[in-house]
């Protein structure tokens, strides 16, 4: 019989990519969530935690959707998937969560892990850190590119930036600036991964589609 695992004590703050520390809207999300957990809106929680938090990276969360397929809560019961999404928190061999993957991948037969490798083969092109890194690099990159149709920053006249709940002026140079530099720190958070390390960081040399040439081999690699 499969064993649930128990909801974990440790905090998701620290769960996110660290080129991407949550913003105040992100910790909202997260706190809503766990207020509708608690409160056993299972199926609304089982939403935001996969279609919300799941694709910015966060581990905590995608344990989460297998925590509760696992469990059937707000989602039909299903340890197989359930077996994927852990092996996907697991990927930065984060202790609790190997240990609940390993212990839930040794319980299904031999026909399941197949299943289990498929599954989490899928959620690694989307979800894992590397798909995550290389999506934000190809946004910051078509950002800039659509621009001037070059990764070059040019002149500063003023744009205006409508965000949810208030609009603000910058110069376009000002605005331009910040998406170079989150390319450029997202570059060297990826130099970080394993496959990567060899990589130019310079937003204006890296060579895109080697990085998804990179990505795809480490996608592909499953444990």
């Amino acid at each position: 019989m499969l064993l649930s695992a128990s909801v974990p004590a440790w905090s998701q703050g620290s769960s996110e990519l660290s080129a991407d520390l949550p913003d105040a809207r992100t910790m909202a999300v997260q706190a809503k969530v766990e207020q509708l957990f608690q409160a056993e809106d299972f199926r609304r929680a089982y939403f935001i935690y996969r279609n919300e938090l799941s694709p910015i990276g966060d581990k905590y969360a995608q344990y989460m959707v297998g925590y509760m397929l696992l469990n059937g809560l707000g989602v039909s019961e299903d340890p197989v998937s359930a077996s994927a999404w852990y092996r996907l928190a697991a990927e930065r061999d984060t202790p609790e969560f190997v240990a609940v993957s390993n212990h839930l991948l040794q319980q299904l037969d031999e026909n399941q892990v197949h299943q289990s490798n498929a599954e989490y083969f899928r959620l690694r092109s989307r979800y894992s850190d590397v798909a995550v890194v290389l999506a934000s690099i190809k946004r910051n990159l078509s950002d800039l590119e659509g621009r001037t149709g070059t990764r070059i920053r040019g002149e500063s006249s003023p744009i205006t930036i409508v965000e949810p709940d208030r609009s603000r002026t910058q110069t376009a140079d000002s605005y331009y600036g910040s998406i170079y530099r989150q390319l450029e720190e997202r570059l060297l958070l990826l130099k970080e991964m394993d496959g990567f390390h060899d990589i130019d960081t310079d937003p204006t040399r890296f060579d895109i589609r080697e990085l998804e040439r990179r990505a795809q081999v480490r996608v592909e690699s499953i444990d």
